[in-house]
């Protein structure tokens, strides 16, 4: 069953994927040469590198994870020049084109009116807006698990040839392969995807008439041996306790959102209050009218949702796989929702024209002006829009981190830059970007993503190349090393219980002062410059090993 209205908006054109792609380029395109997050840099530098050297280079380290994303940066930046808006242009295209195959999907299956609603949610989402804006490889993620659902979905598909769905298999399997190659958190929409195809097969097999006793007794042998094969697995390695451990880990900038089961809720209900409330509703609304696509959207959803609340790390880019199955969701339960809306618009209709005596095309005008009226009023009572619109905006909001802008204090930084002994961050990749130097990183943090025979102080980052610190003594020590020196980060940091502590700050304040840079920088910088004699040679000496 489809909506059928006298719009051009309904019309199965053509030109209106293509149309849907490139305004939701324009949108995604603004603004885009923003100071970064210090995780886009990684592909930032590392395609730099890589069109000099053919390597994801970074420092002295190499950057491999998300190395498709790199490659797209590289080329971007052959053809439009190097630049932090050429940078982020590949996940802007890919969200772009994510939002024309879901338009593309929901028409064929529930009719043009759910598609301009889903996609027109999921375009004008800050999540969305977040990820196209985001020079990281979750923009592929979307693409790679939209279209591996896709494929999925018409694998099992009634009346599909056996070499047709062998063939979809494969691609669903590709695809759902590279979206985990981007990020694992897609191991919980391939659980839901699983459940779905589980729930599908099930229905088929024991609900279907045309269903003989062998495929039963095939099914119930794959059951059992599915079962078994898993439990063995379980009881004789450690991979479920290593599954639980990584489930539950949160890395030490995540720690306090760690047992935060309710994050994802209230992001949702902060930014869509009637949508979110009115979600299970509106599943019913989908559901009735376009089962099959309703269902599948319901379950990737809401099991993913149930998964990632309760695992340990959490930010609303580990759950970007899964907005357009919501927009689904909200798209088709909202656009089948007008049905009763327009029936009790003429209803209105006629008892306006009874009422008022009013002529048949007035009664009408007035009657859907005021169902238009009520859903817009439901739209703009959820405020993502005036959130889209700050994101878009540049603007920042009082709970928002301040920006750290590693540009506005180039030219005062860099000449101590070039003269000191040894530099110190918090955030190197900022650093190198806009400074050119950063030879120790301070981040407790970051220690426990080395490799594990370097996860110790002074171990060696593969990435960068560059070492890692993690004590007040390790800084001290270098302090006391070299004779001039710089400290430098995001301001935010200072402060940090997991980075520049009260103890931590001591330590600088003991050697150092404070190094002027521009307030809208955001940076903190402190120098030292000390004489070093009487200094115990064997107290240094190891340290040429590093910095050699």
């Amino acid at each position: 069953m489809t909506l059928e209205f006298a719009s051009i908006w309904t019309r199965d054109s053509r030109a209106a994927p293509v149309m849907i792609f490139l305004l939701a380029l324009l949108f995604f395109c603004i603004n885009l040469d923003r100071p970064p997050h210090p995780d886009e840099l990684h592909h930032v530098l590392a395609a730099e590198r890589l069109l000099e050297t053919g390597r994801p280079l970074i420092g002295e380290g190499e950057y491999r994870r998300g190395i498709l994303h790199t490659w797209m940066v590289a080329v971007s930046y052959e053809i439009f020049g190097d630049g932090l808006a050429s940078a982020r242009l590949p996940a802007a295209l890919l969200v772009a084109l994510a939002a024309a195959v879901l338009f593309l999907w929901v028409r064929r299956e529930a009719g043009a009116i759910p598609a301009w609603i889903t996609t027109s949610l999921f375009v004008l989402s800050p999540f969305s807006v977040e990820i196209a804006q985001f020079s990281r490889f979750y923009a592929l993620q979307i693409v790679f698990f939209l279209l591996g659902s896709i494929w999925v979905f018409y694998l099992l598909a009634p009346a599909v040839s056996f070499a047709r769905r062998t063939l979809l298999a494969g691609l669903g399997a590709t695809l759902l392969a590279l979206a985990i190659w981007q990020q694992v958190t897609t191991y919980f929409g391939i659980a839901a995807l699983a459940i779905w195809v589980f729930a599908c097969v099930v229905q088929w097999v024991f609900f279907n008439p045309a269903a003989h006793l062998a495929w039963k007794r095939v099914f119930a042998a794959g059951v059992v041996a599915v079962a078994v094969l898993a439990l063995v697995v379980i009881t004789q390695t450690d991979m479920m306790e290593w599954a639980v451990k990584t489930y539950g880990r949160a890395s030490l900038f995540n720690a306090d959102r760690q047992d935060e089961f309710w994050f994802y809720f209230v992001r949702y209900f902060v930014f869509y209050p009637t949508l979110w409330s009115l979600i299970g509703l509106l599943a019913v609304f989908a559901v009735v009218h376009s089962p099959r696509l309703a269902w599948l959207a319901v379950c990737v959803f809401g099991i993913s949702f149930l998964l990632v609340s309760f695992a340990g790390s959490k930010a609303m880019r580990y759950f970007s796989f899964a907005q357009p199955f919501l927009a689904i969701v909200w798209g088709v339960g909202m656009a089948y929702a007008l049905v009763p809306l327009s029936a009790f618009a003429e209803a209105a209709r006629v008892r306006l024209a009874a009422t008022f005596t009013l002529p048949q095309r007035i009664g009408s005008r007035i009657a859907t002006s005021l169902m238009v009226l009520a859903f817009a009023i439901v739209l703009i009572m959820n405020p993502f829009w005036l959130r889209t619109a700050t994101l878009i905006g540049d603007v920042a909001l009082p709970y928002d981190n301040p920006v750290t802008d590693w540009s506005a204090a180039k030219e005062r930084l860099g000449p101590l830059v070039k003269d000191v002994d040894i530099m110190i961050t918090t955030e190197e990749l900022g650093a190198i970007y806009y400074l050119g130097r950063s030879d120790v990183r301070f981040s407790p943090s970051k220690i426990r993503e080395l490799a594990p025979d370097q996860r110790k102080e002074f171990g060696i980052d593969h990435r960068t190349g560059r070492p890692i610190i993690t004590t007040p003594e390790s800084l001290e020590r270098l302090i006391e090393c070299f004779p001039r020196g710089l400290v430098v980060g995001p301001i935010e940091h200072w402060g940090s219980p997991i980075l520049i502590s009260k103890t931590v700050q001591a330590v600088i304040r003991k050697y150092a002062r404070p190094f002027d840079v521009p307030e809208k920088s955001h940076l903190y910088a402190w120098s030292w410059e000390r004489n070093l004699d009487g200094m115990r040679p064997e107290y240094c000496s190891d340290l040429d090993q590093v910095f050699r």
